[in-house]
């Protein structure tokens, strides 16, 4: 591994990185305030939606684990450019979909989500690489500084486009972002992928030597005390921030009685905090033991999600949810952070990868779970549970190991 980078990030080549996944990420939120606004302005139906949302579940669920193998088998650079390039041309063939051709938007949601399954543990595994394990906690908070601006952006653009020039407006928007995320990631520098190895000899041999392949990325979670700890605790906040998306509205307008203009200014409140959290994480991962934020910020998170959803005034609402952006973010950088410096680089891909697969999981599981039980259970019992979850996400890394008890060249992998 790359351990002695320690010069500035931008002379490794990592603000390449950083300003395509801004622009992408820009992109995709644009796009993803658009669609199922248009989709449901379109057709009516909450089946549509629900639809939509499936569709870009399962392709984590259904090939996460494996885009993960390719990802540390490929060169991760033109994977990202290959994977970008293709996303941008799939997306554009959304300016054909109309409310009588829905199996089409859900056909390019699933086709540009499964390419995104490379994208993302490319990436991922890319940048430890790219800037050094020691300046690799204060790059991924650069990160998540560049990529929430860019989320915080993407919906107000993506909603304006919609008012004025309907759908197609962010589709082409979100197509040129991942054009020209591509052409910035093309100027990423040629780094040595350690999990490529020799070609296999036959079609047969290739698909044996991949299931292999996957299940030693299993083996690395399940031999690793801070990697298998690490999966709990993002699972287990996965399956709480999950939870919470079917319901918030129903807390929103059915408790606080909230109009339009106070949905907006909540998620303003909501946005202000997790960009203040990403300036905050900056700081913070060079001074404290990643473990810990990701502890301590986890149950603060569960404890203000706890408080947030038991009252019954905007104010305080507000108040709680802008302080939450703040362990959020903090715990989410450090938790990233941690698990790329534990585990060794020709793994990232496939850890990733599975890690996608787990969240995708959670997301069709709460999905169908919601629409099956519907109005019967009322929002704040659901929300109350995704606190509790959280808080046990907490508690699950209160046990993550001290660096100095596992790295990544201290314990066996079994067989290579």
């Amino acid at each position: 591994m790359h351990t002695k980078r320690t010069g500035k990030l931008w002379e490794t080549g990592f603000g390449w990185l950083w300003l395509g996944q801004a622009v992408t990420a820009l992109g995709d939120r644009a796009l993803g305030i658009a669609l199922p606004y248009v989709v449901y302005q379109q057709t009516g139906s909450l089946t549509s939606t629900a639809l939509l949302a499936l569709s870009g579940y399962l392709p984590g669920l259904l090939f996460g684990s494996v885009a993960g193998v390719f990802a540390d088998r490929w060169d991760r650079r033109w994977s990202l450019v290959t994977a970008q390039l293709l996303q941008g041309g799939i997306i554009l063939l959304l300016l054909a979909a109309s409310p009588e051709r829905l199996w089409l938007t859900t056909a390019v949601v699933f086709a540009e989500r499964t390419l995104s399954l490379l994208a993302l543990p490319a990436g991922a595994a890319l940048l430890p690489s790219l800037v050094g394990e020691a300046a690799l906690a204060r790059a991924t908070a650069r990160l998540s500084v560049a990529t929430t601006t860019a989320r915080l952006l993407g919906p107000v653009l993506g909603g304006a486009l919609a008012a004025a020039v309907g759908m197609h407006g962010a589709v082409v928007l979100d197509a040129m972002s991942f054009f020209v995320a591509a052409a910035l990631f093309s100027r990423l520098p040629f780094l040595p992928n350690h999990g490529r190895g020799p070609a296999p000899a036959s079609l047969l041999a290739s698909w044996r030597s991949m299931t292999r392949e996957w299940k030693d990325g299993l083996r690395v979670i399940g031999q690793r005390r801070a990697i298998g700890t690490l999966f709990i605790t993002l699972s287990l906040t996965s399956l709480g921030g999950t939870l919470v998306d079917p319901y918030s509205m129903g807390f929103v307008q059915g408790v606080l009685q909230a109009n339009p203009a106070q949905v907006g200014l909540l998620s303003s409140a909501v946005g202000t905090g997790t960009l203040l959290g990403s300036l905050l994480s900056t700081w913070a991962v060079e001074r404290f033991d990643l473990r810990r934020l990701v502890a301590v910020g986890t149950l603060l998170v569960g404890g203000l999600m706890l408080g947030l959803y038991h009252q019954a005034e905007l104010p305080p609402v507000l108040l709680l949810g802008a302080l939450m952006g703040l362990p959020m973010v903090v715990a989410n950088v450090a938790a990233s952070a941690m698990l790329q410096l534990k585990t060794p680089d020709r793994y990232r891909g496939r850890v990733y990868g599975a890690l996608g697969t787990s969240n995708a999981l959670v997301g069709v599981l709460v999905t169908t779970a919601a629409a099956l039980i519907g109005d019967r259970v009322a929002a704040v019992p659901m929300l109350t549970l995704a606190g509790i979850l959280t808080l046990m996400a907490g508690m699950v890394a209160l046990a993550l190991p001290h660096s100095s008890e596992e790295s990544p060249s201290t314990l066996p992998l079994g067989r290579e």
